[in-house]
């Protein structure tokens, strides 16, 4: 990775307007990032594995702005890679019997789910009132009935 060299040139001299100091920032341009056949392989292995974009242009000893702009099919190839070989053992596995997986790959592909559905059945014989009773309304209607 290449840094970007900065040269900060500091004068003593005071503006008349602010009495501040004037400080001058010139920046010189690093050599433009070329795409490189061999990182693009290492990219492409390490997607495959799972690392995460960051990961990857850690390891690659890129930015993370380098590789979204050179190395970003790359990076998708090997995911595809990835995530194709990982359905294939995942339903290699299912087929064979493996009951988690089976069941996993049900509910998270076919959307099956072990929700619990109750359902009341019968009638309702009372009335619901949004009017408070009194405590004698509440002792004739409830209590004294025998």
């Amino acid at each position: 990775m290449k840094k970007v060299e900065l040269e900060i040139e500091k004068t003593n001299k005071l503006t008349p307007e602010n009495d501040e100091i004037q400080v001058e920032v010139i920046h010189k341009q690093s050599p433009s990032h070329t795409k490189c056949d061999r990182i693009g392989a290492q990219i492409r292995d390490m997607a495959r594995m799972g690392l995460t974009k960051g990961n990857v242009a850690i390891a690659a000893r890129i930015s993370p702005y380098l590789l979204d702009k050179y190395y970003a099919d790359e990076y998708a190839a090997g995911e595809g890679e990835m995530r194709k070989g990982l359905a294939t053992v995942a339903m290699a596995e299912a087929l064979n019997g493996n009951t988690a997986i089976l069941l996993h790959l049900v509910k998270t592909k076919l959307g099956w789910n072990e929700t619990q559905l109750i359902q009341h059945s019968g009638e309702v014989r009372s009335v619901v009132s949004a009017k408070p009773l009194s405590k004698e309304e509440f002792a004739e209607k409830f209590l004294n009935k025998e």
